[in-house]
């Protein structure tokens, strides 16, 4: 029988629990519980119960034997209003469906078939580039891969205004995350100054999602005239031309809920492995004139294509200790949908797992001197010697993030080809920083300037 008292962890204030210290300092609180109360942790979020899973049995444990009793946590569920019910936050038979309609898109033939548009628009990008620029490198990745995402998956060229919709986004997810820091917060439909604002945001962003969709059925209405219905190939034609056994399309509603999902997932964790990347490569000279020195040997100046990625061992490994150093997504969070088990103690139906990249890729058993940067750690076959969920910057179990695969070949052709034009110079006075919302921002942005090979 489990044990029915609680795991150690902080008591925190009688009224918010641990919120307060979660609030201030997100990552910083989720390690000091990990390497202060052992293996699996509880504590309080106001009335909400968590417990902090760092033992990689007990995090296989909710995301693969026990996942179909758990569904994401109330702080994904937060997120609605801008990802509506999408893959990320969709649940059962729904989330399944969706899933196995968007898998084609994202199978290795098919990934293989997006390098060359991926090439193609880093050569665009580096046209416009000059020695000397000084540039926001996490914006100039983000642009990059937001257009790569709309070419690749929705056929679409990148043609809106990106400031504002980056503005409207990081401003919804701004005020999304700032709710997590009050234990009672007023429903969003209260007319506040941040509801307010929030509405804005997302009216916004609904605009330029109802663009790419509108874009998406001219297209199709112009293949079925021509008589090439059947030769859509991107994600966006298979979502508008997808039925239910009933022979019902997909509401509008469901259309931008995907699009929104797979715009930013197909993004969004490219962009920031590489500013992250980049940073931890300005930082540690050494481990870039090794990268370098590949890419002369393999590329000889030349974008790499998938076939050339085997041999390419060292770009690999900067970029897993990037993600390692830097997760993207640093937290996953489950909610027990039953009364479970989880290393020996009761886990209450309504009970939150979390679970942390930032906590476990930091284990010093598994990754010695775990802050330095040292992507030669991974050179050696450790990967396959540590648990499975020492390290897992993508996830894990049926829910694993769909385009695992695409990221990675997206992240080293683009490293790849950037890098052997350009190094960043680090900007001296900038102030570098980290902003966990959904995923691991860099808080002020990269200032760096540019400069050739």
């Amino acid at each position: 029988m489990p044990r029915t008292d609680l795991p150690p962890g902080p008591r925190g204030t009688l009224f918010g629990g641990s919120l307060r210290g979660f609030a201030e300092r997100r990552l910083d609180f989720f390690l000091d519980v990990a390497r202060g109360y052992g293996p699996l942790a509880s504590f309080r979020f106001g009335p909400k119960r968590m417990f902090l899973a760092s033992d990689p049995a007990l995090i296989e444990q909710v995301l693969v034997t026990d996942a179909k009793y758990y569904i994401k946590h109330f702080g994904a569920r937060m997120y609605k209003p801008v990802l509506g019910n999408g893959l990320v936050t969709s649940e059962g038979d729904f989330w399944l469906r969706q899933r196995r309609l968007s898998q084609p898109a994202f199978l290795k033939q098919r990934v293989h078939s997006y390098a060359p548009v991926m090439a193609e628009l880093t050569r665009r990008m580096l046209a416009d580039w000059r020695p000397g620029k000084q540039v926001d490198v996490n914006y100039e990745f983000s642009a990059l891969t937001g257009a790569i995402a709309l070419k690749t998956l929705f056929d679409l060229e990148a043609t809106e205004d990106r400031a504002a919709f980056v503005d409207a986004l990081r401003d919804a997810f701004d005020l999304l995350s700032a709710r997590f820091r009050h234990v009672i917060a007023f429903p969003k439909w209260f007319p506040t100054p941040a509801n307010l604002r929030l509405k804005r945001a997302v009216r916004h962003l609904d605009g330029v999602l109802d663009g790419f969709i509108e874009a998406g059925k001219k297209r199709a209405a112009e293949r079925e005239k021509t008589g090439h219905a059947g030769e859509s190939v991107d994600l966006l034609s298979r979502l508008l031309a997808a039925r239910d056994e009933d022979g019902s399309a997909m509401t509008p509603r469901q259309l931008r809920d995907e699009a929104m999902t797979l715009y930013l997932a197909g993004h969004e964790t490219t962009a920031l492995t590489l500013s992250w990347g980049w940073l931890l490569l300005a930082q540690n000279p050494a481990a870039e004139d090794r990268l370098v020195e590949e890419w002369k040997r393999v590329l000889g100046g030349r974008a790499p294509t998938p076939d050339d990625l085997p041999n390419l061992p060292y770009t690999d490994a900067v970029i897993s200790e990037a993600m390692r150093v830097y997760p993207p997504v640093y937290l996953i969070g489950r909610e027990a949908t039953k009364e479970l088990e989880l290393g020996g103690y009761r886990v209450k139906k309504g009970y939150t797992i979390f679970m942390s990249q930032w906590v476990n890729h930091r284990d010093p058993k598994y990754f010695p001197d775990p802050e330095a940067f040292k992507p030669e750690r991974w050179l050696d076959g450790l990967a396959k010697r540590i648990p499975k969920y020492a390290y897992y910057p993508f996830g894990g179990g049926p829910r694993v993030c769909i385009g695992n695969t695409f990221a990675l070949m997206e992240a080293a052709i683009l490293l790849a080809t950037i890098g052997q034009r350009y190094r960043f110079t680090l900007d001296p006075g900038a102030v570098i920083d980290l902003d966990p919302q959904i995923t691991l921002l860099p808080k002020y942005g990269i200032p760096a300037t540019l400069e050739l090979r």
